[in-house]
């Protein structure tokens, strides 16, 4: 959609959890919103998270959100669409070479510091851990690791705790560039949102625009003054994603 004076909007790619979800009332006030606009002329949405894909789409119904256009789930490792079945099958073929889960988790299960999340949050291409207060450094040096016994990988750390390791070839901002390039929408016609580090992919991608909720960790706050086209708003969660779709004209002034 576009309006006078502004850039126009044709995808809005969003974090779930301390984006879109963390308040019930502000998630459902967001559906409201943008249910509101008519078909036509509503942006595709991408819902794009660390959960799994099955996990997210019973999470946004229980949250209260608008049924999504498509998935990008696990860190950028998983795509679903119920409109485009086709891609999650080629997206999938794009990352899967030189990746190996299984060899990768029995390297990572030697070192002392890491504990594996539960299954739950493991997939073919997204082994998880826990690794508390690890520095830039450490993380850099495990990837080199990895990278140097072969494995075709890349470490993503946030929250100061949450370790995934996922193919080279993927994260959240590569994913989203697969699926604009699959869909013909060039990266200035799109809209991200996320506030923690493994939402990082997404706001470095050259063009697009971003919206750093109240929220937003350190990690990905210094963004909103590093790069144009970000905004910082003084809602949290989802009501700092309305505050942001309001002054990128998506949603009308309140």
């Amino acid at each position: 959609m576009e309006r006078r004076g502004l850039k126009p909007v044709r995808l809005f790619s969003s974090d779930l959890d301390g984006t879109l979800a963390g308040d019930r009332d502000a998630s459902r006030e967001f559906a409201r919103l943008w249910q509101a606009i008519p078909y036509g002329e509503r942006p595709l949405l991408v819902y794009n998270s660390g959960r799994l894909i099955e996990d997210m789409l019973d999470f946004t119904v229980e949250e209260g959100l608008p049924p999504a256009d498509f998935l990008i789930g696990g860190v950028g490792t998983m795509l679903h669409s119920q409109t485009h079945p086709h891609l999650a099958t080629d997206y999938r073929a794009l990352i899967s070479e030189g990746f190996d889960v299984d060899l990768i988790e029995a390297e990572l299960l030697m070192m002392g510091r890491l504990s594996r999340q539960p299954q739950q949050y493991q997939h073919d291409y997204k082994s998880s851990w826990y690794l508390h207060d690890a520095t830039a450094d450490e993380i850099l040096a495990l990837e080199r690791q990895l990278i140097e016994n072969g494995h075709q990988a890349r470490v993503i750390y946030s929250s100061a705790r949450d370790l995934d390791v996922v193919p080279r070839s993927a994260d959240k901002g590569q994913a989203l560039v697969w699926l604009c390039g699959a869909l013909g929408i060039g990266l200035s016609d799109v809209i991200v949102a996320g506030d923690t580090g493994n939402d990082r992919a997404m706001f470095e991608l050259e063009g697009v625009r971003g919206i750093l909720p109240g929220n937003a960790l350190p990690e990905l706050a210094s963004l909103a003054q590093a790069k144009d086209g970000m905004i910082a708003t003084r809602g949290k969660a989802a009501d700092g994603v309305i505050e942001g779709l309001r002054a990128f004209g998506v949603f009308a002034a309140s």
